[in-house]
């Protein structure tokens, strides 16, 4: 059985949402590390902030 060409806009449609929630989520997470970084600037909080967001 052959997808027909919709079908396979659709999946590939949904892999690249997939790709672009998990990059979305992945920058959030860096916005986050950053910001607390900027708030923090001893050595070991830097440090642990770095350590938690990896």
């Amino acid at each position: 059985m052959s997808l027909s060409p919709a079908d396979v806009a659709i999946a590939e449609t949904e892999v690249l949402r997939q790709e672009n929630e998990a990059l979305k989520n992945r920058l959030s997470r860096l916005s986050e590390a950053s910001i607390s970084i900027s708030e923090n600037l001893d050595t070991e909080s830097v440090l642990q902030a770095v350590v938690n967001s990896a």
